[in-house]
């Protein structure tokens, strides 16, 4: 069974007899542990009752509640107790789990400034104020929650304000991109060649004999539709080094403009995911007098909110022009046959990444507080 690995057979086939499965088991656990099957293992030291086996295993598979219960049921010290809720506790603010964090710093570590800190970083203040009400710790309303809502307030319009600075430099410079490219397609391609740095190694820009009109993409074909095999394929090293421009999408390269309306997509998904941190975090300004900071916030939301829309209706506008030979990118139906290797095939991705339909983003709108006019 071990040399094999048949432990699942081996489970099955012993399922009724409690010595052997529980042997099985107890192989099957120290198998899954060596190989980094944390949870798995856990689990499996928690059906044998090995709880000081399992808590180990769940802290490396990142499960703070599993790994704190089951250490508790191994009767750990109180003080090995501490030190693993500091640990989780610590890894969970890393990945901004600040709710998580909170519960481990006021549950296990019995303290509640900390914790009250912690809500406020994830502008849980309506939580942060049950806790400390709930305790009689008034005191600490003024001691850490108002000061999370001024630190909070002031980072939040400070990236409002970036994310809107972002929209105001890339939405027109897209723009400006597709007009050149509509306008003159291969003069907008020659335009980036840029002394021939951000154009792929061995494809030419002036029309060859293996092009039949014109368009860009049938530089990279023969007359039949397949790839031009006199090219010279990419070694892996240039394959690399394409795919690394093409993720920097650096200003006047042939990737610029796939870069820039990937960027304010994510932009606007990152958006309409803070929403709910934003109104928590504006109506505890609220609650605590901070009225200013409040319409400050909601302000900076709705202007980066109206060009998220802006740039929307900009990128995806109702009826697109097909693309035709000579106009632009063609659309070629898929198949491996016209797909370039190496370097190349990283700029025909690019590209017809670019041109595919892509299905407009939804904005999400913020719900202005009636309170702030």
């Amino acid at each position: 069974m071990q040399k094999h690995v048949l432990y699942l057979e081996a489970l099955a086939m012993f399922q009724y007899d409690a010595v052997h499965l529980k042997e099985i088991m107890v192989l099957y656990a120290d198998y899954l542990n060596a190989n980094n099957k944390n949870k798995e293992a856990a689990l499996a030291y928690e059906y044998l009752g090995d709880h000081t086996s399992a808590w180990p295993c769940y802290r490396s598979a990142n499960l703070w509640r599993e790994a704190l219960s089951s250490a508790t049921l191994a009767d750990v010290s109180s003080g090995e107790l501490e030190t693993l809720a500091s640990s989780l506790a610590e890894s969970l603010v890393e990945s901004k789990d600040y709710l998580s964090a909170s519960t481990i710093t006021l549950d296990y570590l019995s303290d509640l400034p900390g914790a009250a800190r912690l809500l406020c970083k994830g502008s849980f203040f309506a939580e942060a104020m049950r806790l400390v009400t709930l305790r009689k710790q008034t005191a600490l309303i003024a001691e850490v929650i108002d000061p999370g809502l001024i630190e909070r307030s002031a980072d939040m319009t400070e990236f409002l304000a970036e994310m809107k600075g972002q929209l105001l430099a890339q939405v027109p410079r897209l723009q400006d991109l597709r007009t050149k490219k509509a306008e003159d397609p291969m003069a907008f391609y020659e335009g980036m060649d840029d002394g021939g740095t951000n154009i792929p190694d061995n494809i030419s820009l002036a029309p060859t004999d293996t092009t039949s009109g014109g368009t860009f993409m049938t530089r990279y074909t023969n007359q039949t539709g397949t790839v031009n095999t006199q090219t010279t394929r990419k070694t892996s090293k240039n394959k690399r080094r394409e795919e690394r421009k093409r993720a920097r999408g650096k200003k006047g390269t042939v990737y610029e403009e796939e870069y820039l309306t990937n960027s304010i997509e994510r932009l606007i998904e990152r958006i309409n995911s803070m929403q709910d941190e934003i109104q928590r975090l504006v109506e505890g300004l609220v609650k605590r007098g901070m009225r200013e900071r409040a319409d400050a916030v909601s302000n900076a939301v709705n202007e980066v909110i109206e060009k998220c829309g802006f740039a929307v209706k900009e990128m995806y506008p109702v009826e697109r022009e097909p693309v035709e030979g000579g106009n632009g990118v063609p659309e070629f139906q898929e198949g491996e046959a016209l797909r370039p290797t190496g370097g190349d095939a990283t700029l025909w991705d690019s590209l017809q990444e670019v041109e595919k339909k892509r299905e407009a983003p939804i904005v999400k709108r913020f719900e202005r507080l009636s309170l702030l006019g």
